[in-house]
Formats: C-alpha cells, structure tokens, sequence
C-alpha cells in the first residue's frame, strides 16, 4: 500500500512533501499535455494547486506501488470532478502522475487559468 502524495499537496501547499517523492524521471500527464522531468511535474501539479480551490477526496483505491484517487474541486464558479493516477517505482518515489477531470466546461476553465499561470511561470528551462 502506497500512500498518496498529489492531492495531500492540493490540500496543504506542502511543495517539500511534494518534490521529496518526486523520481527525477517523473513524469506528469496532464489532459493536455505530458511534462517530463522532475522539475516540470513539480512546477506543473504546484500551478494547479494555484487553480484548483476545495480539493475533497471523494474516493481511493491503491496496490502496492499504485494509487488512485476521485475528488471535486472549484475552478471559479465551476465545479470539477477528478481522479489522480500515482504510479510508484520499487523504493517508494513517484513516478508517474496523471490527471483525468471533467465536465469539459469546467476542463475548459481551468485550461484557461493555467495558461495564464504558465504565461507568469514557465515551465523550467523555457522562458
């Protein structure tokens, strides 16, 4: 049993606990795009705990070296729904993280306030 590192970190802001369990070859999968790296999954799930506001775990599911969790959280005025995807290596490090979020109204908002996000933060190495 793995536990989970993702939304703990939307719910406290803890980017030590975060960055800690990150592999350096983590990667993230977010439903636009996958941020290799260690730094980039990092600043990419640490972006979104600027978005997303209200983060509930409605649900968990986890094996050995996987954890999946559902939550709602707010964009604004909309309402998201969500699962997170961690995928764990053998010593215990973060490997793979990814994002699943509906209804498409609500992707749409938070799309849009992580482009403006990303425009004030670049992705590390880009500028």
């Amino acid at each position: 049993m793995v536990d989970g590192v993702v939304l703990p970190f939307w719910q406290s802001g803890d980017t030590a606990a975060l960055t800690n369990r990150l592999a350096a070859d983590a990667v993230f999968s977010s439903p636009v795009a996958d941020y290799p790296g260690r730094a980039q999954t990092a600043h990419m799930l640490t972006l979104i705990a600027t978005v997303i506001e209200r983060v509930d775990r409605t649900g968990h599911w986890s094996s050995d070296r996987e954890e999946l969790c559902a939550f709602t959280a707010r964009v604004d005025d909309h309402e998201l729904q969500g699962m997170v995807r961690e995928e764990y290596a053998p010593d215990g490090s973060l490997e793979h993280v990814t994002l699943y979020l509906r209804p498409y109204r609500s992707l749409r908002a938070a799309m849009a306030k992580m482009a403006q996000r990303m425009e004030d933060s670049p992705l590390p190495g880009q500028s």
